[in-house]
């Protein structure tokens, strides 16, 4: 993998290349506070300090193979911003075919609400890892067809996808999250026509039967733009197995609705998230919810100075009673683009 990074950074300082070979990337820095709620006012933490939200640089090589065949190589350069070392896990590569496109890769894909459609960039920190199930490394194949104003694909993704819904074995005792670290296939079909986007996917597992397993997920996300304000809105349901206990259908159910307001270089955004797990224990429901706000400035097309808070409730673990404190965030951010 550093092979490759150095040869295409030699590649694109090549005039004889430059034609072919682009790199972007993104640096966000700045201050960020974190109150992570307890239970009935005990266990709660505070994080506070200045760091980078997002650092990466992206490494773009295209080739024009003739007869409407063409290949494109993506690697990228992500530092955490715990401060980690850049690693070059999130790659791609594709071969744009007449009839459709092959894709290969491996990606710590973003959260499909707050980092989708139906999020509207209306929040930049997002709600993985808060409301919704934090994302993970995948690797993935996908054959991608375009058809006039849609887009349909299949792919099959492996590895680490997302954590286990529950321990993965008999009973409810593990923390429970709405997706699966097991094999999965996805069917994807996306709209664009005009101010409206919207995307619907269905998701099988390949999981061995255990009570709290991801069987199957259903996604849904669309947006429409308004001029003077963009909408979105959008809801994933995951089924989960109820093996041994034939009373009980677990379920994971998550929403999030966004508004994002455009004011000349200022920008509002608004987001509401929830997440619903039913059925996760006898007579046992529970609900998360969050709300964010922020602000933007436009300083120029590529530098803008970003300020948010949010604030949520996150779902209680199976058999959990108890009540959880609310956590709250707020970032102080600026983020350049090249």
């Amino acid at each position: 993998m550093k092979k490759s990074l150095i040869a295409l950074a030699v590649l694109a300082a090549s005039g004889a290349s430059f034609a072919q070979v682009s790199v972007t990337g993104n640096l966000t820095y700045g201050f960020q506070s974190t109150t992570s709620g307890g239970v009935n006012g005990a266990g709660a933490s505070e994080d506070a300090g200045f760091g980078a939200e997002t650092a990466n640089v992206l490494f773009t090589a295209k080739e024009d193979l003739g007869g409407g065949y063409a290949a494109t190589a993506k690697l990228k350069l992500n530092t955490a911003p715990a401060g980690s070392t850049a690693t070059g896990d999130d790659h791609s590569l594709t071969l744009a075919t007449p009839v459709g496109a092959l894709v290969m890769g491996s990606a710590k894909g973003v959260d499909y609400l707050g980092g989708g459609i139906a999020g509207v960039d209306a929040y930049y920190a997002g709600w993985d890892g808060k409301i919704h199930t934090a994302r993970t490394q995948r690797d993935y194949v996908a054959f991608v067809i375009p058809v006039g104003a849609f887009t349909f694909s299949i792919s099959q993704h492996e590895g680490a996808g997302s954590v286990l819904f529950g321990t993965g074995s008999t009973g409810t005792a593990g923390a429970i999250n709405g997706g699966s670290s097991a094999p999965v296939t996805t069917l994807s079909a996306t709209y664009t026509a005009g101010p409206l986007v919207a995307n619907g996917q269905y998701a099988v597992y390949k999981n061995t039967a255990a009570f709290g397993n991801a069987k199957d997920t259903t996604r849904l996300a669309a947006s429409y733009d308004l001029g003077m304000v963009k909408l979105g809105g959008g809801v994933v349901i995951t089924n989960h197995d109820n093996t041994g206990l034939t009373n009980l259908s677990p379920k994971t159910t998550d929403y999030l609705l966004g508004a994002k307001l455009p004011m000349g270089a200022s920008s509002f955004g608004l987001t509401f998230a929830s997440r619903t797990m039913a059925d996760i224990g006898t007579a046992t429901s529970t609900t998360g919810t969050g709300y964010s706000l922020e602000y933007g400035y436009a300083m120029s097309k590529r530098t803008s100075v970003i300020a948010n808070y949010a604030r949520w409730t996150q779902v209680g673990a199976a058999g959990v009673t108890t009540n959880r404190d609310a956590s709250n965030q707020y970032q102080l951010l600026l983020s350049h683009s090249f």
